[in-house]
C-alpha cells in the first residue's frame, strides 16, 4: 500500500488544480484518472489540414494575475492567445438573422432583439416585489422581474449557451447566485447590484486589470497537459478506476484497478473531483443521501460539430464571439462559435471555421442522430443563418454522452447533502463543475482555494514550500 498526503480522483481542470495547488506546495499528491488522457472536457485536436479544434469548451475568460502565475510557472504563458477584440460583439438569432447583443444602455434602446413595450417593460424592473417562494426557474424569475420578451430573446439562449441548459428547469438560486441574491437583499436586482458596487471596497487608482478572453496555441487542452507534465507520471496515474473508498480512523484508503489489477493507495486527504455521477458510487457506502443528491445532478448529452469552410463561400462577415438560438427560433442547434474569428490561427489561411453545439436539455434526442444526418442539419443551419455555400471542407463531431452538469430545481438541497457529507466526514472533499460554479476559470480557482484551505489549516501533514524544493 503506498501512502499520499493527498489523493485526487478525477484528472479534470477540478482535480488537476487540487493536485497543482497541493504539488507547488511540496505535498505528495497522486491524481487518478479512468480514461487514457486529463483534461475531461478539455479535449483539443489538429487536423491533417491544419484546422485546430476545441472538442469541449473553446475559450476562457480572466484578469487574474494570479492565474497569470499560474501559467508562467507551468510554461504557458508564451502560448496563451488573446482574443481578437471583434470577439467582444456577440449575436443572437432573431428571425432567421443574427443580432448584435447591445452591450451599453443606448444599444439596448436600439436593438431589434426587443419591442418598445418589452424595452418600456424591463425599466419597470425595480417596481416588481421580491418574490417570496425558495427558488424559481430562470424562465420564470427573469419573465417576472423583466417581462417575458427579454426572458425569451435574451436570457433563454444563454442558459443554453453557457450550461446548455432548459430555463424552464434551471434553478435560478444556483446557476445566478448573485442576481437571485440581489434580488432578495434589495428587492429589485437594479437596486441590489448598485448596493453591492456601492459597498464594495474602493479599488485603489491606477491600471486595472483587464479580462481576456484567451486560447492557447495548441488548443486549451494545453492547459492540463501541462498541469500533468508538472505533477510527473509518478503522480498522475491514467487508466486507472476508482473502485472503493472507505475510511479508516484519520486516513482514507482507496481501492483502484490499475493495468488489470487491484491495489490500496492511502492519504490524510481525499478529494473527489469526478463527474456527480461516479462519486456517487464512490460515497454511496459512506451517506446514501449524498449519493443520492449527486445521482439526482442530470448530464444531458452533447454534440459538437466543427465545420471547415473557405471563407468565400460563407456570406456572412463572422465579425464577432458567434451566435446564440432562443428557443423560439426553433433551430436545431444552441449556438455557433465563429472560432476563427476569435484565434485566426484555428483554421488555415483562406478558411473559417466554425464550432455548433446540438443537444443538451433542451434538445438532447437531436444528437441521436447519425454522424451523416446530423452534419448534413448542421450544415442547413449555416446556410439558413450564416449564407454557407456548398460542402464544407472539413467535418468532424464530437460526442459526449454526459456533456454539462445541470442546476435544475432543487440542486441548492443537493449542494446540502454534500456539505453534510463532508462535515461528518473529515479529509474528504468533493469538487466539480456541477458544484458553484462551471466555468473553467472557477474549477480552476475552487481548486485552488481548496488546496489553500488544506495547506493553511493544517489538514495535511506539513507540507514543504515549492521555492525551497527548487
Amino acid at each position: 500500500m503506498t501512502d499520499y498526503d493527498c489523493i485526487i480522483v478525477g484528472g479534470g481542470i477540478s482535480g488537476l488544480s487540487v493536485a497543482y495547488g497541493l504539488h507547488r506546495r511540496g505535498a505528495s499528491v497522486l491524481l487518478v484518472e479512468a480514461s487514457a488522457r486529463v483534461g475531461g472536457a478539455m479535449h483539443s485536436l489538429r487536423t491533417p489540414d491544419g484546422y485546430r479544434l476545441d472538442c469541449g469548451p473553446n475559450t476562457v475568460t480572466s484578469k487574474s494575475a494570479a492565474l497569470w502565475q499560474h501559467f508562467a510557472e507551468l510554461g504557458l504563458m508564451s502560448e496563451r492567445m488573446v482574443a481578437e477584440r471583434s470577439s467582444a460583439r456577440r449575436f443572437i438569432l432573431l428571425g432567421g438573422r443574427p443580432e448584435l447583443i447591445p452591450t451599453a444602455p443606448g444599444g439596448l434602446l436600439r436593438t431589434p432583439l426587443l419591442s418598445t413595450k418589452a424595452k418600456l417593460r424591463i425599466l419597470a424592473e425595480p417596481l416588481i416585489p421580491r418574490t417570496r417562494q425558495p427558488d424559481a426557474s430562470v424562465a420564470a424569475f427573469f419573465a417576472r422581474r423583466l417581462g417575458r420578451e427579454p426572458a425569451e430573446r435574451l436570457v433563454d439562449p444563454f442558459v443554453s449557451g453557457v450550461y446548455a441548459g432548459d430555463p424552464q428547469a434551471t434553478s435560478v438560486k444556483a446557476a445566478f447566485p448573485s442576481i437571485w441574491e440581489a434580488e432578495q437583499r434589495a428587492g429589485s436586482i437594479v437596486r441590489g447590484m448598485l448596493s453591492r458596487r456601492a459597498r464594495a471596497p474602493k479599488k485603489p487608482k491606477g491600471a486595472r486589470p483587464r479580462s481576456v478572453l484567451f486560447n492557447f496555441a495548441g488548443g486549451l487542452a494545453a492547459w492540463p497537459q501541462a498541469v500533468a507534465h508538472a505533477l510527473s507520471d509518478d503522480h498522475v496515474w491514467l487508466n486507472t478506476r476508482a473502485q472503493a473508498l472507505r475510511q479508516l480512523g484519520q486516513r482514507w484508503e482507496l481501492v483502484v484497478e490499475r493495468e488489470g489489477l487491484s491495489q490500496i493507495v492511502s492519504a490524510d486527504v481525499i478529494v473527489l473531483a469526478a463527474p456527480a455521477y461516479a462519486a456517487a458510487d464512490l460515497v454511496a457506502g459512506l451517506d446514501a443521501a449524498a449519493a443520492n443528491a449527486l445521482r439526482g445532478i442530470s448530464y444531458p448529452p452533447m454534440a459538437v460539430v466543427h465545420l471547415g469552410y473557405r471563407r468565400d463561400t460563407v456570406a456572412h462577415r463572422l465579425d464577432g464571439f458567434g451566435v446564440l438560438c432562443p428557443s423560439g427560433e426553433r433551430r436545431g442547434v444552441l449556438g455557433i462559435l465563429w472560432s476563427s474569428t476569435m484565434f485566426g490561427s484555428s483554421a488555415p489561411a483562406g478558411h473559417v471555421l466554425t464550432t455548433t453545439f446540438v443537444g443538451g436539455a433542451r434538445m438532447p434526442e437531436t444528437t441521436r442522430q447519425s454522424d451523416a444526418d446530423l452534419i448534413a442539419m448542421v450544415m442547413r443551419e449555416h446556410e439558413q443563418i450564416l449564407g454557407a455555400r456548398g460542402a464544407p471542407a472539413m467535418t468532424q463531431i464530437t460526442r459526449w454522452a454526459r456533456a454539462i452538469p445541470q442546476y435544475t430545481a432543487g440542486h441548492a438541497q443537493r449542494m446540502d447533502a454534500l456539505g453534510q457529507l463532508e462535515a461528518e466526514h473529515p479529509g474528504l472533499f468533493l469538487l466539480g463543475s456541477y458544484r458553484d460554479g462551471l466555468s473553467v476559470e472557477k474549477c480552476w480557482d475552487k481548486g485552488i482555494a481548496l488546496a489553500d484551505r488544506l495547506t493553511h489549516q493544517g489538514t495535511l501533514a506539513q507540507c514543504t514550500p515549492m521555492a525551497a524544493l527548487q
